[in-house]
Order: C-alpha cells, then sequence, then structure tokens
C-alpha cells in the first residue's frame, strides 16, 4: 500500500504535468472514473441483476407470508372467540 507521502508525490507531479498540458486535475480525475466504470461494467451488471433477483423473489414471497399471517390472525381470533362463548355460558 503506497504510503500519504507516495500519494501526495504522485497526485502533485500529476497536477503539474495536467497544468502544463492546460488540462484540469478535476476533468482528468472524472475521465479516470469513468474508464474503470466502463472496464468493470460486467461486475455492475453482476451485482444489479443479483440484487434484482432477491428483490423479486422477495416479492414473490409477501403475498404467501401475507396469507400465513392473516390465517393465523384468523385462528387467534376463531380461537379468542369460542374462549368468549365458553365465559359467557
Amino acid at each position: 500500500m503506497a504510503s500519504q507521502r507516495d500519494v501526495k508525490q504522485s497526485k502533485e507531479l500529476v497536477q503539474t504535468l495536467l497544468g502544463v498540458k492546460g488540462e484540469t486535475y478535476n476533468d482528468w480525475l472524472h475521465t479516470q472514473h469513468q474508464a474503470y466504470i466502463s472496464e468493470h461494467q460486467d461486475l455492475i451488471m453482476e451485482g444489479l441483476l443479483h440484487y434484482q433477483g432477491i428483490q423479486e423473489e422477495k416479492t414473490s414471497k409477501q403475498p404467501s407470508e401475507k396469507k400465513n399471517v392473516d390465517k393465523t390472525k384468523t385462528d387467534e381470533h376463531a380461537h379468542s372467540s369460542s374462549l368468549q362463548g365458553e365465559e359467557e355460558a
């Protein structure tokens, strides 16, 4: 791993060279970021597709889970109603 001093020296040298060429460091850095993103688009797409699959899986599970929760609530309500009927008798 590069030391802070090495990083600073490299950055200053690049800024100086870019200045000689009439370019700004921020524009150059943005170009570097875009190139890195382009080089790794396959990884980005893989991650997005994986995330999409997880979201679709969650969505497909929700209705059946909701039915189970609703059935449990209905069963609990029926049970408590029958208990109240026994107390009144």
